[in-house]
């Protein structure tokens, strides 16, 4: 149950059970060059909850009525007047959309309200992408901007209000229809879930409006190397005139022998990284999460590849980055994704050259690790230590599919 009093532009809201939240306009103290003195609101649910919005209008002292708690004698008197009658407004109507939140919650609302757009949600989108791009997040920038594309070509314009299951659901059969294969359109998805949670986190809106679509995945299970495959790759004899495939022969067997490091973490790995018979480095898909700076010991395979490196780079251990030291976040993000497309054409190339009649790429020496580490009877706790997991049930869910295929071969053995 509420009770309003209006007096002027000042207003209390009394609620029953609870604090009481206090709207007050008032005269800063501070006085300036000018003689004039802002206009402040004051938002406050105790004494130890108080918060101000500077409202952006300052006038003399004698401008002023403290009791009416409005603008008197001033030349644009009635505009200002309505100015502030707006901002108390706006506020109130945050308030009202959140009831019992606190004066620094109703504050961060406001802000966000006025920092996004609040009715374009494909603007609020790229915003947020902007913001991540500034912040160096330039790989999830990049993707999220092909996703913004996407959603652009469904509809040039998306307001929130467009927004519903069906609207989902209409773009999920568009992009089917395009030949976006289900995992695509998933990630479509989910980063639309993500966006539309952190605009509900800032007050932008309510509630999520596609909240009950429901996003659907397949597994596609993970292909990886042998062991004898891996080995028939270390020993195939490649000519020293194709440099691209011994790079790429390269980095994917150190991969291998580092529990499946990511191939823009191998890239960016420095001299300095190498701490004896260890490398100290921090995971840059996961930097700012605890567990992100991982120590793993350098087996003698992997040391082995380095000493080919040894003299070529005074920062950087393997090519791609050569020449990169003093490139910016954007430029060499784009300089890696070159490199991983060049890198896994070379290497395929080597597998074909070895026998190995499957398409390959970087990122099949994690799931080669993983399947070497499971046939090799490692222990599901140090699986997950060695492939850098927080969680358990993430390892658990990686390596679902090398437990199926080990399920198998022992049914077979048993009936075979």
């Amino acid at each position: 149950m509420f009770i309003i009093v209006y007096i002027s532009l000042y207003l209390y809201i009394f609620r029953t059970n609870t604090e009481l939240m206090n709207f007050n306009y008032y005269l800063s103290s501070y006085l300036k060059k000018n003689g004039t003195q802002l206009i402040r609101l004051k938002i406050e649910t105790s004494k130890k909850d108080v918060q101000y919005i500077d409202s952006g209008i300052s006038v003399l002292k004698n401008q002023w009525d403290d009791k009416k708690k409005k603008i008197k004698r001033h030349p644009l008197e009635e505009k200002l007047n309505a100015n502030l009658q707006s901002l108390l407004i706006s506020v109130q109507q945050i308030y009202y959309n959140n009831k019992g939140i606190s004066a620094k919650r109703l504050l961060l609302l406001y802000k966000n309200n006025k920092k996004y757009d609040t009715s374009s949600f494909l603007d609020f989108y790229q915003q947020i992408v902007d913001e991540a791009r500034l912040k160096g997040k330039i790989r999830t920038a990049n993707t999220q901007q092909k996703y913004i594309q996407k959603l652009k070509k469904f509809s040039s314009y998306v307001s929130f209000s467009d927004l519903s299951v069906q609207f989902a659901k209409d773009y999920e059969k568009w992009m089917l229809e395009k030949g976006n294969k289900i995992n695509t359109v998933a990630s479509n998805f989910k980063s639309m879930y993500a966006v539309l949670n952190k605009a509900m986190k800032m007050g932008v809106i309510k509630e999520n409006p596609i909240r009950g679509y429901t996003i659907v995945t397949e597994n596609v299970e993970k292909d990886s190397l042998t062991f004898e495959e891996i080995t028939k790759l270390s020993e195939l004899e490649i000519p020293v005139r194709f440099k691209g495939m011994i790079k790429a022969r390269d980095m994917f067997l150190f991969s291998f022998y580092t529990a499946g490091m990511r191939f823009s973490d191998i890239c960016k790995l420095k001299w300095e990284n190498i701490a004896g018979n260890e490398i100290v480095y921090t995971m840059g898909k996961s930097r700012t999460r605890a567990g992100a700076k991982r120590t793993l010991p350098l087996t003698p395979k992997a040391v082995a590849i380095l000493e080919n490196y040894k003299g070529r780079n005074n920062t950087f251990i393997f090519p791609p980055l050569y020449g990169m030291d003093n490139k910016n976040a954007e430029e060499i993000e784009h300089k890696l994704y070159i490199a991983n497309n060049a890198i896994n054409r070379s290497l395929r190339n080597a597998c074909e050259k070895a026998e190995i009649g499957k398409w390959v790429n970087m990122h099949m020496a994690k799931h080669s690790f993983a399947d070497f580490a499971v046939k090799k009877d490692t222990g599901l706790l140090m699986i997950s230590k060695l492939l850098g997991h927080t969680k358990l049930s993430t390892t658990q869910h990686y390596l679902k599919d090398f437990y199926h295929k080990e399920e198998a071969e022992e049914m077979n053995r048993l009936f075979g």
